[in-house]
C-alpha cells in the first residue's frame, strides 16, 4: 500500500456518513489494546474555537516540556495535518502502516457494508472518523506522548473521541450548528455538547446563557467541577493587532500581565483564557506547567486558516468562518481594524448546507466589493444559487472556483487593500494552495 492508496481507502470511509454512537470505535480500540488509554489527555469540544484552545494547550503542554499529541479536524491541505507529536505532523510512512493494519483488522472483525442491522457477532465498518481517532491514539502511544490533547469531531456525546477520559474536559462555546445530527435547539445541542462531560473530571466552559445552563447542571449531575471562564477570570486587551494581541488576565491562581498571543481576534482572547483555565486545572492534578511555560506556549501557538495574513501589498487574509457564529467572530475583528484594512474585498465560499445568509448579513456590508465563489467540495454551495447575496453585498462579482476568485480579487486590489478569504475551510484550503503557502 502506498500513501497514495492509504489516503484513498480513509476518504472512501466517508461513504459511511457520520456514525453517532461509541461501539464500533470502542470494539476497534480494544482490538488495538486500548491506546486511547495509555497517556492523559485533554478533551475539547464546542462549537467554534475548540481547534484554536486545542491548539493553545497542547503548545503550553509541549513548553513545559510533556511530548504532546494533538489530534485535530478537519485538515487544510494534508491529512497529516491532524495527528501531530510536539508539532510535527505524522509521517506519510506511518499513515500509510497504520492504515494498511487498520484494514485488515477492520475486514477480520466488522461488516463490510453500511447495513442497518449488522450480524450480532459483527459491529458496522469504522467510518472515516472512528479509524482516524483509532489511528490518532495508536500513534500517540506509539510515540509515547505524555500527554494528547484531542478535539471533538462533531457534538460530543456520541462522537469517536469520547472514549477517552481527560484529565480536563474543555466546552468553548456553543451556537447552533449540524442540527441534522444534534438538534434543533440550542439546548439541545449544548446537551450533545455536554456529553463529554465525565463523572469527577473537571469541566472548563466559556459558554454562555441557556448552553451554559445546560453544561452547569450536566457537571453537577456527575459531580464534575466547573470553572466558568467568565466568572473565574478577568481580562482585557490591551493591544489588538492583525497579527496578534496583548492581554491583561487575572485569575483564581495568578495574574498575568504583558500576555501576548500570535492568535489575532477578541475570541481568540477568550480562547487563550479557555487554555490557560485547562493549564491551571491539570496544574492541581499535579503536572508541572507553570507561568512561564504557559506564557511561551500561548505566544508560540498558530492555527492556520483563522485570521491568517499570508501575504501583503494587497494583503491577503484567510479565515474559516463557516457559521454564522463564526462571522459574528470575523465580523467584529474587521470593524475593530477596518481603518487599517484599506478596501475591502471579500471572497467567499460556503458550503450548502450552512446559512450563508446570515454571514453575508454580517460581512456583506463591511465589503467593498464581494467576490462569490464555489469551494472544492460536494456540498460546496452554487454562487449562483446565492440569489439574495446583493441585498448584502456590494458590487457582487462569480469566480467558478477560489483561485480565480483571488485571481479577480488581486486584479482589483490596490497595494493597500485587504483581500478577505472565508465562508468555509474548504474555500480557504484552495487559497492556500493557489498562493502555494505552506503551514507546516
Amino acid at each position: 500500500m502506498t500513501y497514495t492508496e492509504a489516503t484513498e481507502f480513509l476518504f472512501g470511509l466517508r461513504r459511511f456518513g457520520w456514525r453517532l454512537g461509541l461501539e464500533t470505535v470502542q470494539q476497534l480500540l480494544s482490538l488495538l489494546g486500548n491506546p486511547h488509554a495509555a497517556a492523559p489527555s485533554v478533551h475539547v469540544g464546542g462549537t467554534n474555537g475548540k481547534g484554536s484552545t486545542a491548539a493553545m494547550v497542547s503548545a503550553i503542554l509541549q513548553a513545559a516540556g510533556f511530548r504532546t499529541g494533538l489530534y485535530t479536524s478537519p485538515h487544510l491541505l494534508e491529512f497529516t495535518e491532524r495527528i501531530r507529536v510536539n508539532g510535527a505532523p505524522i509521517a506519510a510512512e506511518d499513515v500509510t502502516r497504520l492504515t494498511a493494519h487498520l484494514k485488515d483488522l477492520c475486514a477480520a472483525h466488522f461488516t463490510q457494508h453500511p447495513i442497518p442491522n449488522p450480524p450480532a457477532d459483527r459491529l458496522p465498518h469504522p467510518t472515516f472518523f472512528e479509524l482516524t481517532t483509532a489511528m490518532a491514539f495508536v500513534h500517540f502511544a506509539r510515540q509515547a506522548v505524555g500527554a494528547a490533547v484531542v478535539e471533538v469531531g462533531l457534538g460530543g456525546r456520541f462522537d469517536a473521541t469520547n472514549v477517552t477520559t481527560p484529565r480536563v474536559s474543555v466546552v468553548t462555546n456553543v451556537s447552533l450548528e449540524h442540527q441534522e445530527y444534534l438538534g434543533r435547539t440550542l439546548p439541545e445541542i449544548a446537551a450533545e455538547k455536554a456529553g463529554i462531560v465525565k463523572p469527577g473530571i473537571p469541566v472548563i466552559t466559556a459558554t454562555c446563557g441557556e448552553a451554559y445552563e445546560v453544561i452547569r447542571r450536566t457537571a453537577h449531575e456527575r459531580q464534575a467541577p466547573v470553572v466558568h471562564i467568565q466568572d473565574a477570570y478577568s481580562w482585557t486587551v490591551r493591544e489588538s493587532a492583525l497579527t496578534g494581541q496583548t492581554l491583561e488576565l487575572t485569575g483564581p491562581n495568578r495574574r498575568y500581565e504583558g500576555l501576548q498571543i500570535a492568535l489575532a481576534g477578541r475570541h481568540q482572547a477568550e480562547n487563550a483564557v479557555t487554555a490557560i483555565a485547562t493549564a491551571e486545572a491539570l496544574e492541581q492534578q499535579g503536572f508541572r506547567l507553570g507561568e512561564a511555560a504557559i506564557r511561551r506556549g500561548l505566544h508560540q501557538a498558530r492555527w492556520p486558516g483563522r485570521l491568517h495574513t499570508v501575504s501583503a501589498c494587497p494583503r491577503v487574509l484567510l479565515d474559516g468562518a463557516h457559521n454564522p457564529a463564526g462571522a459574528q467572530a470575523l465580523a467584529a475583528f474587521l470593524a475593530e481594524h477596518r481603518s487599517t484594512l484599506g478596501r475591502l474585498i471579500l471572497v467567499f465560499g460556503v458550503l450548502r448546507d450552512k446559512d450563508w445568509e446570515a454571514m453575508l448579513a454580517l460581512l456583506g456590508p463591511l465589503a467593498d466589493q464581494t467576490i462569490l465563489t464555489h469551494p472544492p467540495a460536494d456540498r460546496g454551495a452554487d454562487p449562483h444559487e446565492l440569489i439574495t447575496a446583493d441585498r448584502y453585498c456590494s458590487k457582487v462579482e462569480i469566480a467558478i472556483d477560489p483561485g480565480e476568485g483571488l485571481a479577480l480579487a488581486r486584479s482589483v486590489a490596490k497595494p493597500e487593500d485587504t483581500i478577505l478569504v472565508t465562508g468555509s475551510l474548504y474555500t480557504v484550503a484552495a487559497a492556500l494552495r493557489t498562493l502555494d503557502v505552506p503551514i507546516g
